[in-house]
């Protein structure tokens, strides 16, 4: 899941290219080590979810497994596992483009979060909820909520976390036609994602700005940052990421070309 990705899982994905980033949120719960034969049961359960998450299984199996956990958790009264289940089943939620149904679960899990303390998890919750928003258009909103999760994953010491948080700003900040807005946060990401080894984060990053730069009509500085994204892609063997990279590179060099009879295809969004 772009995210279990990212919580927030959201998700890497890279369109041609803007990329939102989600913060994992991975709870443990208190009762880990129990012997208890449910609650042993509750575990494997958990472990079965993530693993179908990773395995990129199909999302309604995973909201069923998430389903079971969450009853249990609710059963034996276990808020942060209660909130772990709702987030990712937002999670699913939006990877099926259902954001209203994934909102519903993410705002029953924000009141759990903050009142077990768990800040992180907080600050996750609070991007995810961000990333729904701008996923319908309203980023006034998504940026209430990334703005409010940004000083916690900060005070927290939650690098990743803090750095998925400014490219969801920056994403939204480019989605209202604000792009040097956009670079400042996305700007300010980008030694985070190298400092903490993300260099698919980072990737994505690199073309994050790049596409900024050439829809400012700054093809070179764009060419930049996209020349830079191309090898980490290639790196980690991400086919996806690279043939987006050389789609964006393919966008600068035409678009740098003198003018001729042909049309030349905007950029999809």
């Amino acid at each position: 899941m772009k995210m279990m990705k990212q919580i927030i899982s959201s998700v890497l994905v890279l369109g041609v290219c803007l990329t939102p980033l989600t913060v994992p949120l991975m709870v443990q719960p208190s009762w880990a080590q129990s012997q208890n034969s449910q609650l042993e049961k509750l575990n494997q359960l958990i472990e079965q979810a993530i693993q179908q998450g990773q395995q990129g299984q199909e999302a309604r199996q995973a909201i069923e497994t998430w389903q079971q956990i969450l009853a249990m958790a609710r059963q034996f009264k276990e808020k942060k596992s209660e909130a772990l289940a709702l987030n990712y089943i937002g999670l699913n939620y939006d990877s099926l483009s259902q954001p209203q149904e994934a909102l519903k679960y993410y705002n029953e899990a924000l009141p759990i979060m903050r009142s077990v303390g768990d800040r992180r998890g907080e600050a996750a919750t609070l991007n995810n909820i961000g990333a729904a928003y701008n996923s319908i258009s309203q980023q006034q909103e998504a940026l209430k909520y990334f703005n409010q999760a940004l000083p916690i994953t900060q005070s927290a010491g939650d690098r990743k976390g803090e750095a998925a948080t400014l490219s969801n700003i920056g994403l939204a900040y480019n989605s209202i036609s604000q792009p040097q807005e956009a670079l400042k946060y996305f700007n300010q990401a980008l030694p985070i994602m190298r400092s903490a080894g993300n260099r698919r984060g980072e990737a994505a990053t690199l073309n994050n700005i790049g596409r900024i730069y050439n829809s400012i009509s700054q093809p070179q500085e764009a060419l930049k940052y996209f020349n830079q994204a191309l090898p980490i892609m290639r790196e980690l063997g991400d086919r996806a990421g690279e043939t987006t990279t050389l789609s964006n590179i393919d966008a600068v060099n035409n678009r740098s070309q003198p003018p001729s009879r042909t049309n030349i295809p905007p950029i999809p969004q």
